[in-house]
């Protein structure tokens, strides 16, 4: 699983009450089952308590499912037959099923009247018995429009309608009545009643056992042992590519509107790359008989992992003009994330959702392994460093940062934990781990954990357990200062020399006082020398860091360094700490040092200076300009150029204390980018250009440049401008106003009326400075009746308020802040982009008191109190900057 933002849960129930006619008595009553000790309350979630004790009772589970996708375009029927047994019968049972009606409901051949919560079905004691039963359910459930559960789709180009199913962590019960936790794995038999022309794709293999009448029937194989939340339903009349990886034969799936632009050759090759890597890797071959790929519209998070029959967000790895590095890097990425899924999570598959950590940790952590072993991208760690690892720093230093191993008290809570912290942190930390005991030792224990727990559930002392015995050392220690403590650490080198040689050289370690915890890690010391201008890496020591102070006496004698840097070749999970001699040696010299990854590293800490203010702004930018004269690697110039647009926009923030240095470091930018971006022939450095040129527009002049690449005037020679390209310029102008840019606007949406142009044209919309078109589309996205779709609600939250809109965002912050308590219980997708993108720094003291009211008043559920807290710090930070600006200024 790949997000594209962190989510949080939510309920959004459908209450359907006319369907189809139906011959059968109906005799199920449906009411509200009151919240007692006794009993489970009516709600969409499932405790861990809850979950633990159904596991209890419940042993081998079989579910044969029958969907009916032909008869309606508002809705499907089902039919879910399941065998379960039960070790104990004397206290009713309840099974997962949310926002559908039912038609019938039969428990060991008794019809009964079943009491249905609108979340979960409730199966009285008397019916049940020890050892096995059966339950058969017949029910109606809405097609869903916020992407969980089973998602329809209608294409605006040509009308035909796509069906996927997203049922994680908690939606498989959206789909199908289902004993919805990841520790009651089953069997599934599935069969589907699909238009003609339809494919259908699950996780076993499927085949067409008859036809009539336009309407086909699909038979699929039954699957091993598997959680819910893992299988899926897909239909439609999607494009299929087909190929074999050795034995696996492996499929491509797309909309027909999108098909032009797939990458079939590059997805495969990557595939089957990937297949026969992890398959040695661990020494298990690929578990599940085929391997299919999904590309879906609409999709709320960046990819799925379900079992054979994988999803990918259409916006994310399908671009309508030639891919990047950096696009096909991405791809690749994400396709060996959830490939490494198939065994690590799939095969073997966490208890409960505190695993989720492991589970993503780890897959992050393979597919940058994969991607080193089995592709182009040998240097894969490079942007492990510039974006894994800074995302988790950052997080880690949230007033809602937390241990990696946490407590996940409901699937409600769930989302609390789908964060930075779980993916990046958590995979920083496996990489040490692996450095830390040895990477074969490492590759040992992974294969033998999966052997041992193939199909089964586990617990992290599980993974540990088999760590150690690979590695011949006891890591329960290492476990509780890494997975059990939140924060990082910081190392500062310092070192004593007489003559030119070192005498001492000590690694100091601290910690934050809230998060004191010290922690045992290996790091690489490296002794950098300034000899004659030029910056060069002298000795490195591997050094494993214990305690306040590890004594590194091995660089006792060795020549005496300009300064020592303690995390050289990025081994470890900590900060570095540079004194003014090493912030001096570096200013101006990073170009001189030869490994890219160590010139990523001296610019992230000249980065860092500048956004803790440290270093101004402009003279950041200023070196960050002298570099890219001479940068060579693509790598670090999408640093030095990302670096430099995140200025931009934080100089945009703090105005007008800001005014002047935002006029200087603009001045220097316009012309100086539109040259580079109208000269530029090598296409992935075009298309940073591009991008920095996006950023940097602001002057009338530079506005009616950015144009003329719509009418076609100026043409970028590496630039193809695509319909996609073609609507990031239309929204930078809408932002900032540019003169006719609604006319802009019409003509671009009715030159690309795609389901991608919809959306961009919502977003177009959205950012126009304009106070009514933000109170317009705050009263739509707060309105609980909206028709629009989850997408493109999305769309429009994303461009409401861009950093050069400050006072508008400002004029309807209360507005959105008195929102928070009446959207509690919206889709927890909807509420993540709401929050992060409407509650971005404004930067004010206004702001951040409003913001602190909003929590002392209350009424937010947990997640939504959690988004707001981070906004209040992130504002609160924000505001620090400006204060001293404006001492500077003063």
């Amino acid at each position: 699983m790949k997000p594209l933002r962190r989510p949080i849960v939510g309920v959004l129930l459908f209450l359907i009450g006319c369907g189809p006619s139906t011959d059968q008595d109906i005799s199920v009553s449906k009411e509200q089952v009151p919240a007692t000790s006794s009993t489970r309350p009516a709600e969409d979630a499932l405790t861990f308590e809850q979950a633990q004790a159904r596991k209890a009772r419940m042993g081998k589970i079989h579910y044969s499912l029958f969907f009916d996708l032909a008869s309606s375009r508002e809705m499907f029927t089902g039919r879910a037959s399941i065998d379960f047994d039960l070790s104990s019968a004397d206290a009713p049972l309840n099974i997962d099923f949310s926002g559908g009606e039912l038609d019938r409901v039969v428990v060991n051949g008794e019809q009964i009247d079943a009491v249905y919560s609108g979340f979960f079905i409730t199966l009285p004691a008397e019916n049940l018995r020890v050892g096995g039963n059966e339950l058969l359910v017949e029910y109606r459930h809405p097609y869903s429009k916020d992407g969980t559960g089973l998602h329809q789709f209608t294409d605006p180009e040509d009308d035909l309608t796509y069906l996927y199913t997203y049922l994680w962590p908690y939606y498989a019960n959206r789909l199908f009545p289902a004993f919805d936790q990841p520790n009651l794995k089953a069997t599934f038999e599935l069969e589907v009643a699909a238009p003609g022309g339809w494919t259908v794709v699950s996780t076993a293999g499927g085949v067409v056992s008859e036809t009539s009448d336009s309407v086909s029937t699909w038979i699929f194989a039954t699957t091993p042992k598997m959680s819910t939340y893992i299988f899926s339903l897909h239909a439609g009349p999607y494009r299929v590519w087909e190929q074999m990886a050795g034995d696996v034969p492996i499929r491509l799936f797309a909309r027909q509107s999108l098909a032009q632009y797939v990458v079939v050759d590059e997805w495969f090759e990557i595939t089957r790359g990937g297949l026969e890597f992890f398959a040695e890797y661990f020494d298990i071959v690929y578990p599940f008989g085929k391997y299919d790929q999904l590309i879906v519209p609409d999709f709320n998070i960046g990819a799925m992992e379900n079992i054979a029959a994988v999803t990918f967000a259409e916006r994310r790895f399908v671009q309508r003009q030639p891919s990047t590095r950096f696009d096909r890097e991405i791809r690749a990425n994400v396709i060996l994330h959830e490939m490494a899924h198939m065994w690590f999570g799939d095969l073997v598959t966490k208890d409960w959702w505190n695993g989720l950590w492991l589970n993503e940790s780890f897959a992050t952590l393979m597919a940058q392994i994969a991607m080193v072993e089995s592709t182009e991208f040998k240097d894969a760690w490079h942007p492990f460093f510039i974006y894994n690892k800074q995302s988790a720093y950052y997080k880690d230093s949230r007033v809602t940062t937390h241990p990696i191993e946490v407590p996940v008290n409901s699937t409600a809570d769930f989302f609390m934990v789908f964060d930075d912290i779980t993916y990046d942190k958590g995979s920083s930390v496996l990489k040490q781990l692996a450095h830390f005991v040895g990477y074969e030792n490492h590759r040992i224990a992974v294969s033998n954990y999966l052997k041992e727990h193939a199909y089964g559930n586990t617990l992290l002392q599980d993974f540990i357990d088999a760590q150690s015995a690979s590695a011949g050392r006891d890591l329960d220690p290492w476990a509780q200062q890494w997975l059990y403590q939140a924060g990082f650490n910081e190392l500062e080198a310092r070192f004593e020399c007489e003559g030119d040689k070192i005498t001492s050289l000590n690694i100091l370690q601290t910690a934050p006082a809230d998060y004191p915890q010290l922690r045992q890690q290996r790091v690489a010391v490296a002794g950098y020398f300034l000899d004659e201008g030029q910056l060069n890496v002298g000795d490195i020591y591997d050094v494993e860091v214990k305690g306040e102070i590890t004594a590194v006496d091995e660089a006792i004698g060795a020549a005496c360094p300009t300064f020592v840097f303690p995390n050289h070749d990025d081994w470890g999970y900590v900060q570095v700490v540079l004194d003014e001699q090493a912030i001096s040696a570096i200013r101006g010299r990073v170009q001189h040092l030869e490994n890219p990854l160590a010139r990523s590293m001296m610019i992230d800490s000249l980065s860092n200076m500048a956004k803790s203010g440290r270093m101004s702004i402009p003279d950041y930018v200023l070196l960050a300009l002298d570099e890219l004269e001479t940068e060579t690697n693509i790598r670090v110039v999408a640093q030095l150029t990302g670096s430099i647009s995140g200025a931009i926009d934080l100089l945009y923030r703090l105005r007008p204390e800001s005014e002047a240095a935002l006029a200087q470091v603009l001045s220097s930018l316009e012309d100086k980018v539109w040259s580079l971006a109208t000269t530029e022939t090598d296409t992935d450095r075009a298309r940073l250009w591009f991008n920095l040129l996006l950023n940097s527009t602001a002057s009338a002049v530079a506005q009616d440049r950015l144009a003329s690449l719509l009418d076609e005037s100026v043409t970028l020679p590496a630039v193809p401008m695509s319909e996609d390209l073609r609507w990031q310029v239309v929204i930078t102008l809408s932002a900032l106003g540019a003169p006719g840019v609604e006319k802009m606007i019409h003509a671009e949406s009715e030159r690309d009326p795609s389901d991608k142009g919809r959306k961009s044209g919502i977003s177009a919309d959205a950012a126009l400075p304009q106070a009514d078109t933000k109170e317009s589309w705050l009263a739509e996205l707060t309105n609980p009746d909206s028709e629009l779709g989850l997408a493109k609600q999305r769309a429009a939250i994303a461009t409401l308020f861009p950093s050069n809109q400050t006072e508008l965002q400002a004029a309807q912050l209360q507005r959105i802040l008195a929102s928070l308590p009446e959207l509690a219980d919206r889709d927890p997708y909807f509420m993540s982009s709401y929050v992060g993108n409407l509650l971005t720094p404004i930067c004010t003291e206004e702001s951040v008191s409003a913001m602190a009211t909003a929590l002392e008043t209350g009424g937010l559920n947990s997640t939504t109190e959690l988004f707001l807290r981070e906004a209040l710090q992130a504002d609160a930070e924000c505001l620090e900057l400006r204060r001293g600006l404006g001492q500077t200024t003063d």
